[in-house]
């Protein structure tokens, strides 16, 4: 089994990382998974714009969640996390 190149372990990266915003948003944390979500796509949307749309979807099925937060804090939480940067 060879190692997987830079672009498939960030495709298997985000999948896992959807996988997971999701179940954190199933188990009530939607606000929570958004914020997770918002700054994974914060860091994926220049090098790896597909992989960033993956993220943007879970971010579009979390809003449907009750207890979502609203798009003012998700621009928030993207602002802040391009600010660590």
């Amino acid at each position: 089994m060879t190692a997987p190149d830079q672009d498939e372990l960030i495709t298997e990266l985000t999948a896992v990382l959807a996988k997971s915003l999701r179940a954190l948003g199933k188990a009530g944390q939607p606000d929570e998974a958004s914020r997770l979500g918002a700054a994974g796509w914060s860091l994926l949307r220049h090098d790896q714009p597909r992989e960033a749309e993956k993220i943007n979807g879970t971010m579009h099925y979390l809003a449907r969640l009750p207890g979502s937060p609203s798009s003012g804090e998700l621009a928030q939480a993207d602002s802040h996390s391009t600010s660590e940067s």
